[in-house]
């Protein structure tokens, strides 16, 4: 009998320094490339196993330790987004070298043709653009004959290079694509919430949005199959339901799904969130929403400029926009409302408009967007016409436009907190004293009086480097070399280096210490955060926690703290 050949899938997470909370990161690309897997009949040849909510929280060396040590697959299939594709190749390069003959597959919605790197180390064996349950089973297929598919959404490794098919793929109806509703891994995570798509592909053309530009036309699930898989999903254990439609209210049964839910969810255990066009929400809509119990709609209004609404393909009827959001409103809805800066055509005028507009909707939360040049987008391709500059490196934001300078960007970004005084990523409470609320679950002592930095202890992606010592000041080479024995062995783990000093130290020691963080290039979160008053390092950041019996002086803490907080977030 063939022994069959084991498939990994995996999907990073988003990793941020919030304290407390659940992380979210629900692996439902594993789910249906799995299902796909077993109706095309390739589970006779191939097993799948999916990369558990656990490893979640290791840092990479442990990570590369769990993929080689206990699941030694013969092929991983990665799921790629702009927050874990340098991680995740980072991740397999160090597989690859311990499993020679490993092959990797890549997809998921970061990839596509024009990616910067992706293609640039030749590190997967194949990469697949958009939609996977199609191409998953021919992927496989061509691994177990070696004859290549052909299709135009799938490149091959050739030597150094990657070639694309000729040939198209049937898309495929979204009722035949995903799994049953009461498919064995339809669960929700353990902090029970579930995701649910209804619709694939979207109505609306929007430049920056990659989404659009891998499906043509939308299709849709019938109501009856949206209320059985909700159902399902509740009996085994769902609090939460998030709909991942780009547009919910597209669906032409939308109403018939809103008195669906309604009645599968009378008592009002489980809350539902979705995104959706604020300007097609009718009063019964808005009064059907709250009955099923939607506590939180997200409505992308991104501009109140016609001309700025025009050049990202997304033409609105503000009146209608309007109407539809007060709707919501009054039917006691929490709105998330997108406000986005850095668009074509955009003026501070525009930006300063949607906030105060934004900010004085009932019962609402603004989230304010900076423009992404996501790869695969219309936007990116045609950044040059526009005169959108961004960052080379995920997440790809505008950093300036024609129309508004980085300067301009920063003073848009004072007037997002003005606002709406959201927080970007979680900022520090405090940066020295006694007690540091921020500081990360696991923390490893490094003592630098009586000990030569060596191998640095723990396995999480986020950790706190307690540095104790006498002394600091002249023992700052240990320190530095500390930092970066760090960040070098891992550059993806969010480090806290947290000096405990016996005595006050000169501030010309975290001077140092900044100096030599700076020497690396920056992690995704620095170049995600963006910060009012100028860049503020976010991913590795300095504290200084207070000895207890200690004395220090009230202005030397005051000056550590106002330092810090001067070049950390």
């Amino acid at each position: 009998m063939e022994k069959r050949q084991k498939i990994l899938s995996i999907q990073l997470p988003y990793v941020d320094n919030h304290i407390g909370g659940n992380s979210e990161n629900l692996r439902l690309a594993g789910i249906y490339l799995r299902h796909a897997m077993e109706r095309s009949g390739e589970n006779h040849h191939f097993s799948m196993s999916i990369c558990p909510q656990w490893t979640d929280k290791l840092n990479d060396g442990h990570l590369v330790d769990y993929i080689v040590e206990r699941e030694r697959p013969t092929v991983i299939a990665s799921t790629l987004y702009a927050w874990n594709i340098e991680r995740t190749l980072d991740v397999l390069r160090a597989v690859k070298k311990r499993l020679p003959a490993v092959r990797i597959l890549a997809g998921g919605p970061e990839v596509a043709p024009d990616h910067p790197f992706l293609f640039r180390n030749c590190l997967p064996d194949a990469v697949a653009v958009g939609e996977g349950e199609q191409v998953f089973p021919l992927i496989l297929e061509s691994l177990r004959t070696g004859k290549r598919t052909g299709l135009k959404s799938v490149a091959w490794r050739s030597g150094r290079k990657y070639v694309w098919g000729k040939k198209n793929v049937n898309k495929g109806e979204l009722g035949a694509l995903l799994p049953p509703p009461a498919y064995r891994y339809n669960v929700p995570d353990s902090n029970g919430i579930a995701y649910m798509e209804t619709s694939r592909g979207c109505p609306l053309r929007c430049a920056f949005c990659c989404y659009n530009q891998k499906r043509h036309g939308v299709s849709f699930i019938k109501a009856h199959d949206v209320i059985a898989r909700a159902g399902i999903l509740i009996r085994r254990g769902a609090k939460e339901i998030r709909f991942i439609d780009p547009t919910f209210n597209s669906n032409p049964e939308f109403v018939n799904i809103l008195k669906g839910l309604t009645g599968l969810n009378a008592g009002r255990g489980v809350v539902f969130f979705a995104e959706l066009r604020a300007e097609k929400i009718s009063k019964e809509h808005a009064r059907l929403l709250d009955k099923a119990n939607f506590r939180e709609i997200e409505a992308g209004i991104q501009s109140r400029d016609p001309m700025v609404l025009r050049a990202i393909g997304r033409p609105t009827d503000i009146g209608a926009l309007d109407r539809g959001i007060r709707l919501m409103s009054e039917n006691g809805i929490k709105l998330t409302v997108d406000v986005m800066c850095g668009l074509p055509f955009q003026e501070l005028s525009d930006i300063r408009k949607s906030l105060r507009w934004a900010s004085g909707v009932k019962n609402a939360h603004v989230q304010f967007l900076h423009t992404l040049l996501i790869p695969g987008t219309e936007l990116r391709s045609r950044r040059k016409e526009y005169g959108l500059d961004g960052q080379s490196r995920p997440p790809y934001r505008v950093t300036a436009t024609r129309l508004l300078s980085s300067a301009d960007m920063s003073y848009a970004e004072e007037l997002a907190m003005r606002y709406t005084d959201r927080l970007m990523d979680s900022p520090a409470v405090r940066f020295a004293g006694r007690g540091l609320p921020d500081l990360f679950d696991e923390q490893v002592i490094v003592n630098i009086s009586h000990q030569i930095h060596g191998r640095i202890e723990g396995k999480s992606n986020r950790r706190a480097l307690i540095i104790k010592g006498a002394g600091l000041y002249g023992r700052r080479f240990l320190v530095l070399g500390t930092i970066r024995q760090a960040i070098k062995i891992e550059p993806h783990t969010l480090w806290q280096f947290v000096l405990e000093p016996d005595e006050e130290e000169p501030l010309d020691l975290f001077d140092a210490m900044i100096e030599e963080i700076d020497r690396f290039p920056a992690h995704f979160l620095d170049n995600m955060t963006v910060v009012p008053g100028g860049y503020r390092r976010v991913a590795r950041r300095i504290f200084v926690r207070l000895k207890a019996g200690r004395r220090y002086r009230k202005a030397w803490i005051a000056a550590v703290d106002d330092m810090l907080r001067k070049k950390f977030y």
